[in-house]
């Protein structure tokens, strides 16, 4: 091993300064953190036990699982580390619940993916073996946030077809109305709309001013402040004249009326007794409000999450709700699960040393009764290539050993760090699969198959109106336009060729009458998308060489409807939680993934929640991880340093990290290892 790796010391890296304000904060939290040990429940209850319950909760749960499925009333925090059987705590303690005759629909549990609640409530009936779990309020906040929207849509004064829009919605619109401000014509480039978007985005998450994610964020933007803050203010009433959506108009519009409407909050709390949160860590200051205001009246709430797999702030996630919790509720009981089932006690003794010198956390210390398989192994290298060629050799060996290759990843921080070992693995013909790519409903075709469906839906819907239109030769934004105009002076009924005296009126009144036709409700949504298939087959092929490709995406779309009997509920599952293939296949030639499961490249935030039995982490060098832009920042390094225990943590049995002697480029160069690796204790490793 190079030497300057075991000989390293902290002392060699540059720390940024802490300022007053952000250690009074650090002492805050700690102390918060520290007092909540007292409330710390550490072995079962010996009370009195319900007779005649379906499930031994005790013979199926550890000590700290179980006292976590078992405790019901007031509020609770449960820490659960990485690979601790989190999932496993909320199906039980779900199922114990319903056994102490709580009713379903007096269950709300909330998580951040909709595929994580489904799959719970599924194993709490086949727990029970009955169908009590169906009744039970489980799913994403946007999703809850949706349907008890519209379900209360009277109450809160908003009609229920509106309809929302995705992020590259989002930035179509801010696009639009940047033009139409003539900002763009300037001296200076004006910022694009995706990062306008994210600004607008990042400061309603945060609940605070755009001026301020600037000043945070942004500091080269500073001079367009006044201009963004007016789009910010036109794309609201852009939404609000077209009855639309965007993800944050959910999270905010139900706080709102959570917090200021009586009538709603009440028939919320009527509703829901019981809340339990998944992921904690990953809320934001608006979801982590939802949370408070619905359990305000019943307090039974129960929060599970890790702080120390926090990884989201550039989404607007607070690490600081799940360490502020015990403030929020001075009465709450805690409990720490700490017996992991992924990974060796080799890994877990890196990992719970990369994890100790966080300057904030709940401490913890992983164990693990699987057989050890080795300590981590550290390699540094003369060049990127050796660094590339020694982990494609390395799968290659750990692959001859009978471990399939889809149980294998590299892990990296950024897209392009895998660039050598992409280029190695194609030079000796390895299958592999980049975790990421365009998702489904992104694609082009499909985004306009259902923009159509939008319309039908809600005829205010400008954003898909502009789209469609635009699909017609002809028609660009001045015609589309002016449409646009007339359909909404009819009171947003779909009539269009009378509004127009124009070359295309033939295929505008064709247009029409389609939308017209499959606006009857009779019509299902499977044969609505078939007809629009036939209708837009042609306009597909005018526009896309490979046609006949994407029209198969439409065959799957048509799949997927074939679930509902509700356009509603079609078109918000689709936004909120779209289908996905999940990997996207980068590889030259292509395999048949049946004979051969593909190697994972992956960065690390789309690794969490995964798990493999051999994990690879490159280029690891100070600069690199961590990022160069954090480390002038505190707590932006902490950040990243529990990213770097969220990869290591996917490993179950091997973990490898690797990096070259140097990187360079035309503004910088990296030569030092990652400072995490600096601080973890020489004997936690080898090489």
């Amino acid at each position: 091993m190079d030497e300057d790796i075991l000989t390293i010391s902290p002392a060699r890296y540059e720390h940024p300064e802490i300022t007053r304000d952000v250690q009074e904060k650090i002492n805050r939290l700690r102390m918060i953190t520290s007092s909540i040990e007292r409330n710390l429940i550490q072995s079962p209850g010996k009370g009195a036990r319900i007779e005649n319950l379906k499930i031994d909760y005790e013979k199926s749960l550890n000590d700290t699982q179980y006292i976590a499925a078992t405790t019901i009333d007031g509020p609770f925090l449960v820490i659960a580390g990485a690979g601790s059987g989190k999932t496993r705590v909320i199906v039980y303690r779900t199922a114990f619940l319903l056994e102490n005759k709580v009713l379903p629909q007096e269950i709300l549990l909330l998580t951040f993916t909709r595929k994580a609640a489904n799959e719970m409530l599924l194993r709490v009936g086949v727990l029970l073996a009955d169908s009590r779990h169906e009744k039970v309020m489980g799913g994403t906040f946007h999703s809850v946030a949706n349907y008890l929207l519209r379900r209360y849509s009277k109450t809160l004064n908003i009609s229920p077809n509106f309809t929302i829009i995705d992020t590259v919605d989002s930035e179509d619109i801010i696009g639009l109305l940047t033009a139409k401000m003539h900002f763009q014509k300037r001296d200076r480039a004006f910022p694009r709309k995706g990062q306008v978007q994210e600004i607008i985005s990042k400061a309603r998450n945060c609940n605070i001013q755009i001026k301020a994610v600037i000043d945070r964020e942004f500091d080269g933007l500073t001079e367009f402040i006044s201009n963004i803050e007016l789009i910010g203010k036109a794309y609201s009433e852009h939404k609000k004249a077209s009855n639309l959506f965007d993800y944050d108009d959910l999270m905010e519009f139900f706080r709102d009326s959570l917090r200021d409407n009586l009538q709603f909050r009440e028939s919320i709390h009527e509703n829901f007794r019981y809340i339990m949160v998944d992921e904690f860590q990953d809320t934001n200051t608006i979801q982590k409000e939802i949370v408070d205001l619905i359990a305000q009246r019943h307090r039974n709430i129960m929060v599970v999450g890790d702080d120390s797999q926090s990884i989201y702030s550039f989404r607007g996630a607070n690490f600081e709700n799940i360490l502020r919790f015990p403030e929020t509720y001075p009465d709450c009981r805690f409990v720490k699960i700490e017996e992991n089932y992924r990974s060796s006690q080799d890994i877990l003794d890196f990992t719970n040393s990369v994890i100790e010198n966080a300057k904030l956390g709940y401490k913890k210390k992983l164990f693990s009764t699987k057989a050890c398989f080795g300590r981590p192994i550290v390699k540094k290298f003369d060049s990127l290539e050796q660094e590339a060629e020694y982990i494609v050799s390395k799968i290659l060996k750990i692959k001859e050993e009978g471990v399939s290759l889809n149980q294998i990843a590299v892990l990296y921080r950024a897209s392009f760090h895998s660039n050598f070992i992409q280029a190695e693995l194609l030079k000796r013909d390895i299958p592999y699969v980049v975790f990421g790519g365009i998702r489904f409903i992104e694609r082009r075709h499909v985004k306009d198959i259902i923009a159509y469906l939008r319309v039908i839906f809600n005829p205010k819907d400008s954003v898909s109106w502009m789209r469609i239109l635009k699909l017609i030769p002809g028609i660009g934004d001045i015609t589309a336009g002016k449409i646009l105009d007339c359909i909404q002076s009819l009171d947003n009924r779909i009539i269009l060729g009378d509004s127009l005296k124009h070359k295309c009126l033939q295929e505008v009144k064709k247009l029409e009458d389609i939308l017209n036709h499959l606006s009857k409700t009779e019509i299902a949504i499977f044969d609505k998308i078939g007809i629009l298939k036939k209708y837009y087959s042609p306009i597909l092929k005018r526009m896309e060489s490979d046609y006949e490709t994407r029209l198969k995406d439409i065959d799957t779309l048509c799949r997927f409807a074939d679930r509902y009997d509700n356009l509603e509920k079609f078109l918000s599952d689709f936004t909120l939680d779209p289908p996905s293939t999940k990997y996207q296949n980068q590889t030259n030639p292509f395999i048949d993934e049946i004979k051969s499961k593909p190697l994972v490249l992956s960065t690390i935030h789309s690794a969490k929640g995964l798990e493999w039995d051999s994990v690879f982490i490159p280029h690891l060098l100070d600069g690199l991880f961590p990022s160069v832009k954090t480390i002038e920042d505190i707590e932006e390094i902490e950040e990243e340093r529990r990213l770097f225990y969220v990869a290591c943590t996917r490993a179950k049995q091997r973990l490898y990290l690797t990096m070259p002697s140097y990187i360079a480029s035309w503004n910088d160069f990296f030569s030092l290892p990652s400072r995490f690796l600096a601080e973890v204790r020489k004997e936690k490793y080898t090489d």
